[in-house]
């Protein structure tokens, strides 16, 4: 599956040191940890709306 879309954060020194290694100790990008956790995230809800 190509990656197509680009998502820029901003982080804390604190927070993209507990990210880099949390990936270090998987092995793993910091990008693939994110993905890790998006997969995780409950499916949303289909819009059912009376427009």
């Amino acid at each position: 599956m190509a990656r197509e879309e680009l998502l820029q954060i901003r982080l804390t020194k604190k927070e993209k040191d507990r990210l880099q290694a949390e990936a270090e100790s998987r092995g793993v990008s910091m990008s693939e940890v994110i993905r890790d956790y998006i997969k995780r995230l409950p499916a949303p809800k289909k819009f059912s709306g009376g427009e």
